[in-house]
């Protein structure tokens, strides 16, 4: 997106009349037009965004009343979106999407105005979807690992959005120098900039999507139920695609002759990556809701191996409380769903009971699974779940409260067929 600056590179005066000089001008292009195109890819993604984030909001917010840093974030994110959906629009009013001497030279400095509106936002917006991410992964797994990694990506990503919230405003002093190449002034090299900001971008994205893999891979869980966690949390490699395909695109506009029309694919991959990220951190999060529509799907029923092990890590030192948690994850929305029935939480009883620590092999146990818990309240389950609990928010209206007695024979006892 940021190499659509070659206009400004050109240093012209008055300067749609030396770019129409630089370039090999055929009126019979003057109708040609990828306006549509561009406001079609705008309304698409900021429509697709913003319903995921509201889906998101009314999870947390009504079903599970856990609204969190996450969740607070991403909304501020898609905020900046919408932001830079605006601003690409008012690009394609001032000359996006023509070829680069139709637009009149009045229209020239609004042009620039909205592209240096869209890079700021564009740039804030797509860290602070990675901010986001990372601090839900810290509510998701609770294993120390984890949290020690979630924490060191947080800091070093933090540290750099604050470095790119200083420099983007002031890569022009004064600021004005980069819309007015009258005005007297300095600027930095804007396409290495542009470069070296979308290379931290994909590796940081590939870095942040890959930090669950190994977690989820360690549950034991069914193939399809893994399969699919996996195909939710691997949705952000999408983005990781977008981000190669946008530093292709910055190329071929750095050498283009006409870059209101060829930097069209730069502006919209640029959105798009932003989109999909967001996307992508929000599917996660919106699981309840599949939950309740589509329960033979999503339903967890079976948490344990055949072996009845307890569930791994991938780091062996590491608390199975990030496993449980996340495993658990779907009894635990079913849980805090108010209801006057036991039936749907018969499931939910034997799946977390076979989630627990089973070293003790004989015995007998008592259970007690509520719908939801009030703030404060000492959850049977030590771990994940009672740390969610504890951030409960609001007041349960019905509490549905069932008491099992559980049994477990020796395996010596099964061998000797005792």
């Amino acid at each position: 997106m940021a190499s659509r600056l070659l206009v400004r590179e050109r240093d012209v005066a008055p300067e749609t009349q030396q770019l129409a000089a630089a370039v090999d001008i055929d009126h019979t292009l003057d109708d040609e037009s990828r306006v549509a195109e561009i406001v079609a890819i705008l309304v698409v993604g900021s429509v697709l965004s913003t319903l995921a984030v509201g889906l998101r909001a009314f999870t947390r917010v009504k079903m599970l009343r856990t609204f969190g840093a996450d969740d607070s974030v991403m909304v501020v994110a898609q905020l900046l979106t919408i932001g830079s959906a605006v601003a690409i629009g008012l690009e394609s009013k001032y000359g996006l999407g023509s070829h680069s001497w139709v637009p009149p030279p009045e229209d020239y400095v609004p042009y620039m105005k909205s592209f240096y509106s869209s890079i700021i936002v564009y740039n804030i917006a797509t860290c602070l979807v990675k901010i986001s991410i990372l601090l839900q992964y810290r509510r998701i797994f609770a294993n120390d690992r984890m949290q020690k990694l979630t924490l060191l990506c947080l800091f070093i990503l933090s540290t750099y959005t604050v470095t790119l919230s200083v420099l983007l405003p002031l890569m022009c002093y004064p600021v004005a120098a980069f819309w007015d190449s009258t005005v007297e002034g300095q600027c930095l090299d804007y396409l290495t900039i542009w470069y070296a900001m979308a290379g931290i971008n994909l590796v940081a994205d590939v870095v942040i999507f890959s930090l669950p893999i190994p977690v989820i891979n360690s549950l034991q869980l069914p193939r399809r139920q893994k399969r699919m966690l996996l195909l939710v949390f691997g949705l952000g490699f999408f983005t990781c695609i977008i981000s190669a395909l946008r530093i292709r695109t910055l190329r071929v506009a750095a050498k283009t002759k006409d870059p209101y029309w060829d930097n069209v694919n730069a502006a919209t991959w640029s959105f798009l990556e932003v989109t999909v990220g967001i996307l992508a951190a929000c599917l996660p999060t919106i699981r309840p809701i599949f939950v309740t529509l589509l329960p033979s799907l999503f339903a967890t029923t079976s948490l344990n191996s055949k072996s009845g092990a307890r569930p791994r890590t991938p780091f062996p030192s590491a608390d199975v409380r990030g496993a449980q948690t996340l495993a658990l994850s779907t009894c635990g929305d079913r849980l805090r769903r108010p209801s006057d029935s036991t039936e749907g939480l018969k499931d939910c009883d034997d799946a977390e009971v076979r989630g627990q620590d089973t070293r003790s092999p004989t015995g007998e146990y008592t259970v007690s699974v509520s719908a939801g818990a009030p703030e404060g309240h000492a959850s049977w389950l030590r771990g994940g779940r009672d740390r969610n609990e504890r951030q409960g928010r609001g007041h349960i209206r019905t509490t549905t409260v069932v008491t099992q007695e559980i049994a477990f024979e020796a395996l010596s006892r099964d061998s000797s067929g005792s």
